[in-house]
């Protein structure tokens, strides 16, 4: 079974080219962002950015494809971290994970169901 998350990556068209250099250096990431995501949503800010999300999945460190994309992020953070956005939310309450800073929309809310 393992530890599940929700996650969501946003990545916009300013940091596209350093993106899709990631994901043909890692063809499992590629595969987790086109294949396997369970929500992707072309041109997500209406200027060209891509929007992927996924659910109940495991979101390890030690995966090659989770870490090709911590990579991508890693790039972003030295002088693109407005042009791209990762939230994830794990199982526990407060395990929450979220980098960069584009794509304001993309959040975590919290509310009460029954």
């Amino acid at each position: 079974m393992g530890y599940r998350s929700q996650v969501v990556l946003a990545v916009s068209k300013e940091v596209m080219p350093q993106f899709l250099t990631t994901l043909a250096k890692s063809p499992e990431a590629k595969d987790l962002c086109f294949v396997h995501s369970d929500k992707k949503v072309d041109n997500y800010d209406e200027r060209g950015g891509f929007l992927f999300f996924w659910d109940h999945i495991k979101w390890y460190d030690s995966y090659e494809c989770v870490e090709a994309l911590q990579d991508f992020m890693d790039w972003c953070d030295d002088d693109n971290d407005e042009d791209y956005r990762f939230v994830r939310t794990g199982e526990d309450m407060d395990d929450n994970d979220s980098r960069g800073y584009g794509f304001n929309d993309v959040h975590i809310t919290r509310g009460i169901s029954f």
